[in-house]
């Protein structure tokens, strides 16, 4: 995971869903109450394909409402001169009543969600250091939402044991065998650092099975927490 001690820390938490800060690795808890959306960082994912995004952090002083969306604005600009067919687009970015900023994106797919976080943090960096930001390579690395069979086909191995949602369940622990026999059932795939904040993936059917590192918050919703390694979902 791209790391740059040169840009602020708010770079990280702005890489809406593949940095952040946080605490060491939990176990697996299939149990749990979902949380407020209101005042937390969630991936939503539509059945159309699209996902929103809602991040809110504390920013301190370090930016205003202004300067934050000009910011985000102006790398979507430069992401999509050379990612032509990505849709991104920045719906609100306004402080709440704790003084908290509140920012939310919608993603026309899931590679235009994971191509816009990679390319944001470069983007930073380069304009930190003076840099050309025409010459940021897109990379999709660290997401993806969709079939498992497509998740095969884009190269994830699913070399994973993941375990069950509910004990009414036939199958309490899937590998990569059952898993390709599960080959138009969804899958969110998250990679996380250590020292990643926690996040909530809402899905659009019911939660199946998921990895170690995943709390189950509702049939519907799971937060990944922070982890060296992937956070994985597996719905109907």
């Amino acid at each position: 995971m791209k790391r740059f001690v040169t840009i602020m820390v708010c770079a990280a938490v702005l890489a809406l869903g593949l940095c952040a800060c946080g605490d060491s690795e939990p176990k697996n808890n299939t149990q749990g109450t979902k949380k407020d959306s209101g005042d937390a960082s969630v991936i939503t994912l539509k059945k159309d394909g699209s996902i929103e995004r809602r991040l809110v952090e504390d920013f301190g002083e370090d930016y205003s409402e202004d300067a934050l969306k000009n910011l985000i604005d102006t790398s979507i600009t430069a992401y999509q001169s050379q990612a032509a067919q990505a849709q991104v687009s920045l719906k609100s970015c306004q402080k709440n009543k704790e003084d908290r900023l509140a920012v939310e994106m919608t993603f026309g797919d899931w590679a235009s969600y994971a191509g816009w976080n990679n390319y944001f943090l470069d983007y930073m960096y380069a304009s930190e250091m003076g840099m050309d930001t025409a010459a940021i390579k897109i990379s999709t690395d660290g997401f993806f939402a969709g079939t498992i069979s497509d998740a095969y086909n884009a190269g994830y191995g699913l070399e994973v044991t993941l375990n069950a949602v509910s004990e009414k369940n036939a199958v309490q622990t899937v590998s990569k065998s059952e898993l390709l026999g599960l080959g138009d059932t969804h899958i969110v795939i998250l990679e996380r650092g250590s020292d990643d904040e926690p996040v909530t993936v809402e899905c659009f059917g019911e939660i199946m099975y998921v990895s170690d590192g995943v709390s189950v918050t509702g049939k519907k919703s799971a937060t990944v927490d922070a982890m060296d390694g992937y956070g994985i979902i597996v719905f109907q």
